[in-house]
């Protein structure tokens, strides 16, 4: 059983996206590459007005891009796998 996940939030959509992992380093570094990836695309391609924040664990990340009407959020954070 895979015992970490790296969860993906939105506050513009109810979707929820999780990917699963073995180990939390694994997670950390599968949250980090998409982070920073979306960070860019968001940037650089799409030339909105975004900015991104990491936590010092590296456990919970969030890109906030702003818009006249409001702030979209995406999060992302290392959860732990629990089986019922």
């Amino acid at each position: 059983m895979k015992s970490y996940a790296v969860v993906f939030t939105y506050s513009f959509d109810t979707d929820s996206a999780v990917y699963l992992f073995d180990t939390q380093e694994e997670a950390i570094d599968y949250m980090m590459k998409s982070f920073e990836e979306e960070l860019r695309i968001d940037q650089e391609e799409n030339g909105w007005n975004s900015e991104g924040h990491v936590a010092e664990d590296k456990m919970y990340a969030e890109i906030i891009t702003h818009y006249p009407s409001g702030d979209d959020v995406t999060e992302m954070r290392i959860a732990n796998v629990y089986e019922a």
